[in-house]
């Protein structure tokens, strides 16, 4: 399957978590754009985020908010909340 240009842009931002959230956990998440689900694999990856209650950077939260957009507001509102709270 052909890997969309926000697929591979999605893929290069999660590399960004790369000894921040675990292997396992990334390699999950990034595995949905290998099969077309660029949402799905967002939506998991800022779940994780989440639980994992990371630090992220403003930058990083941008980017979030961009993606987001693009999966014409994906996720629910109190998520985007609970992402900002990790900006430090």
């Amino acid at each position: 399957m052909m890997t969309t240009a926000t697929g591979i842009e999605l893929k290069e931002f999660g590399e960004n978590f790369h000894g921040r959230l675990s292997e396992d956990e990334l390699n999950y998440a990034l595995s949905y754009i290998d099969f077309g689900e660029e949402p799905l694999a967002f939506e998991i990856l800022c779940d994780y985020l989440c639980e994992n209650d990371l630090v992220i950077t403003k930058s990083e939260y941008e980017h979030l908010c961009t993606f987001n957009n693009i999966f014409n507001n994906l996720l629910e509102h109190d998520v985007v909340i609970y992402l900002k709270k990790l900006v430090k």
